[in-house]
């Protein structure tokens, strides 16, 4: 599992760097240093790697480029590098939570958990209002099975920041997680479900483009045995990311058990066109079997 940085404070380096200390109209370069779409992370590692050779800024503004650049780096999972420029951006600017979030998604990515919650925990520190934090350190709970702090945390993220979509998701995942390996959910299965929908519909409302956010909601009406609404779910999570395969399988089993056996297999074939990892690929290829629908 991997948890990619929210890249919208990274936009900071545009204003940071068009003022008076630089040109007035931003050049390429830091147009694609604080780009959070639209070029590739190739193009956005060249920009700041120009912008650190000009050498131009105070530390504040170039600790913010060395955060961006680490930001491309991270998403290209190369984490070493990543590393060594949030390492940078923090003895330029020791203030910034930035990079110390950085930090803590690559340690957490590298799978040193413990090291990626010192990190969100000093982040904390410097910015206690930030909800940013707490959001991933739940995140890095949640994957330890330790779904009452998790909980905390998403809690405390979401009272911060209302509209925090993505902390509506993580918990989200919390409730369903709870409901495979807790005790008291599995006693009261009903009830986490609910609480699960509840989050991603909030999730929804808040970012109604999240394919990932309908396909977990579909998993959870599946769950429930309410088939007809996880394949509205699973339709939407469909029209969002047509070339998710997982999407597909998934939508081919809500057919196969509602009776639709040759809508599971159209489904389950187009699947197989797609990128599967193999345990899925097994699935589906046992599916078809099972439906003689093999070959």
């Amino acid at each position: 599992m991997h948890i990619i940085k929210d890249m919208v404070a990274a936009s900071l380096v545009l204003g940071l760097l068009s003022g008076a200390s630089l040109a007035a109209e931003p050049s390429e370069a830091q147009s694609h240093c604080a780009a959070t779409g639209g070029i590739s992370l190739d193009q956005k590692v060249a920009g700041c790697t120009a912008l650190i050779a000009a050498g131009q800024g105070t530390p504040k503004e170039l600790a913010v480029v060395f955060s961006n650049r680490g930001d491309a780096y991270l998403n290209k999972h190369d984490y070493d590098r990543a590393l060594a420029d949030y390492d940078q951006a923090i003895r330029l600017d020791p203030t910034s939570i930035l990079p110390v979030d950085g930090k803590g998604l690559v340690y957490f990515n590298k799978g040193q958990p413990d090291r990626a919650i010192e990190s969100f925990g000093q982040a904390m520190a410097l910015d206690p209002n930030s909800p940013v934090p707490l959001n991933f350190r739940a995140n890095v709970y949640r994957v330890r099975g330790r779904f009452d702090s998790a909980m905390e945390d998403f809690d405390r993220a979401i009272a911060l920041k209302p509209d925090y979509a993505q902390a509506y998701f993580g918990r989200a995942l919390v409730y369903q997680e709870k409901m495979v390996w807790d005790f008291d959910a599995y006693l009261n299965e009903a009830h986490y479900q609910d609480l699960a929908i509840k989050d991603y519909d909030e999730a929804i409302r808040l970012a109604p483009t999240s394919r990932a956010a309908f396909n977990n909601r579909g998993n959870v009406f599946m769950a429930k045995r309410q088939y007809d609404r996880a394949i509205k779910d699973y339709d939407e999570a469909i029209r969002l990311g047509p070339d998710e395969a997982l999407y597909i399988k998934n939508r081919g089993n809500a057919y196969r058990v509602s009776g639709q056996y040759d809508r599971a297999v159209a489904d389950y074939r187009k699947a197989l066109t797609l990128k599967l990892d193999e345990a899925n690929r097994q699935q589906v290829e046992t599916a078809l079997k099972e439906l003689g629908a093999a070959g």
